[in-house]
């Protein structure tokens, strides 16, 4: 929303709200001529009786989703295993190097 006074908007309700802003005002307007459009052009639209069973039926039906696969988690922790190994073998191949260094800036 491009309204800097959300809360306001939240503590008095959008009609509350739009009586002071501008934008908010013109916004509910527009959805409100939508709204009136949708109206006029599907009021005689009726569903079919069955489709009110249909919704339920999908809702409950994705509601009962397997569980996700342990798979992606089982990678990612290879993944990672994979980058911690390689960083130690560089740490243990590359610090001899380092106090070699620190030990001839030192002198």
């Amino acid at each position: 929303m491009a309204c800097p006074d959300f809360e306001t908007l939240v503590s008095e309700g959008s009609d509350g709200h739009a009586a002071h802003c501008e934008h908010c005002a013109a916004l509910l307007e527009s959805l409100a001529d939508v709204d009136a459009g949708l109206e006029a052009s599907f009021s005689r639209t009726l569903a079919p009786p069955s489709l009110a069973a249909a919704v339920r039926l999908r809702i409950a039906h994705d509601g009962l989703r397997r569980r996700p696969s342990l798979l992606p988690e089982i990678l990612d922790f290879v993944g990672w295993a994979a980058v911690l190994a390689l960083a130690a073998v560089l740490v243990e191949r590359f610090l001899p190097l380092v106090d070699a260094t620190v030990a001839r800036i030192r002198l």
